[in-house]
């Protein structure tokens, strides 16, 4: 009984050691990690690209980090194709010297960027300082240029954070971007909108066409917030559209979304008017989603002879059962 107690608190001991050894290896392993991760930049890094048409979508790769960016193929130069190649992009914020080759509008490789100290003075004269080499990158990406803050200085908006310009650069809120937003602005009355709005409507994939093509389908008083809210739900410009066009013309955002949320499709409201029922209100439309009713259960009680009942009806005998 004695050998047998030794031997567990000899085990025991052991077990101890071993575990406190291994933990030991492991939190020294982690700290080299932490290390290597610490000290490791994200450039080079690897690319990738599909080229459509006369654009260059390339998704760019870090050591923990990937970001995607479009460019016009004129901008690309010649590319290598079939056979390994350079090619080399330059913009105010710096150089990307791309390595690899292109095969059926697919191509792949390694890249280097190397900032621009020209550019990097600029920055740090409009109050940027000590900006990281992702964020260089990222401005290299969105082609925030020294024209780009010309831009945004003569709309109103100067005296950009370094946070500001963090979301402005990570949500490719480019040149582009943000002259339709503006425009979208001017021309619909919402007037000056806070780079944090803008940030935000790009986010939600809010765009102006978005906006705008809801304005001209009948949500003339819709706010930005509203615009927002029916994208998060996905509510569509077609889907708004095509409704008013089957006769629904006063839709707001309101109900659309309500719509959308209860599962209430345009096709679900075409097969009970196909089926007859050519005045079913979009309010009844969702009572019926909701209880489950739909154009082929109504159909199956019609086959057993169950026929010239009505909508509500037709619930009631869904709720009980049959």
């Amino acid at each position: 009984m004695k050998k047998a107690l030794f031997t567990a608190i000899t085990f025991a001991v052991y077990t101890t050691i071993v575990c406190t050894s291994v933990t030991a290896q492991q939190k020294k392993d982690k700290s080299s990690d932490d290390d290597f991760y610490e000290n490791e930049v994200d450039n080079p890094g690897v690319w990738s690209a599909v080229v459509r048409n006369d654009k260059a979508y390339i998704q760019f790769g870090g050591l923990h980090w990937s970001s995607g960016s479009t460019f016009p193929v004129s901008e690309l130069g010649p590319l290598p194709v079939d056979k390994a190649g350079t090619f080399v992009v330059k913009r105010d914020p710096g150089t990307v010297t791309f390595n690899g080759t292109f095969k059926d509008n697919h191509g792949h490789g390694t890249y280097a960027f190397e900032a621009n100290s020209d550019f990097t003075s600029y920055l740090a004269q409009e109050g940027f300082k000590d900006i990281s080499e992702e964020l260089m990158l990222h401005l290299f990406f969105t082609n925030i240029n020294k024209e780009y803050f010309s831009y945004m200085k003569q709309n109103g908006y100067d005296g950009i954070t370094m946070n500001q310009l963090k979301d402005l650069a990570y949500h490719d809120v480019n040149r582009k971007v943000i002259g339709g937003y503006l425009d979208l602005f001017k021309q619909e009355g919402y007037g000056k909108a806070s780079l944090e709005k803008i940030v935000e409507l790009r986010d939600h994939g809010v765009s102006p066409d978005f906006v705008a093509e809801m304005k001209k389908i009948g949500a003339k008083d819709i706010t930005l917030n509203e615009a927002i809210e029916l994208k998060d739900h996905g509510v569509s410009v077609e889907f708004v559209h095509e409704l008013k066009e089957m006769g629904y013309p006063d839709i707001s955002p309101e109900k659309a979304t309500e719509l959308v949320d209860h599962g209430v499709s345009v096709e679900f409201v075409k097969e009970f008017r196909n089926m007859g029922f050519k005045d079913i209100s979009l309010d009844k439309a969702q009572e019926l989603q909701d209880h489950g009713v739909t154009a082929n259960y109504i159909k199956r009680l019609q086959d057993k002879g169950l026929v010239n009942l009505s909508l509500d009806q037709y619930i009631r005998l869904k709720d009980s059962g049959m």
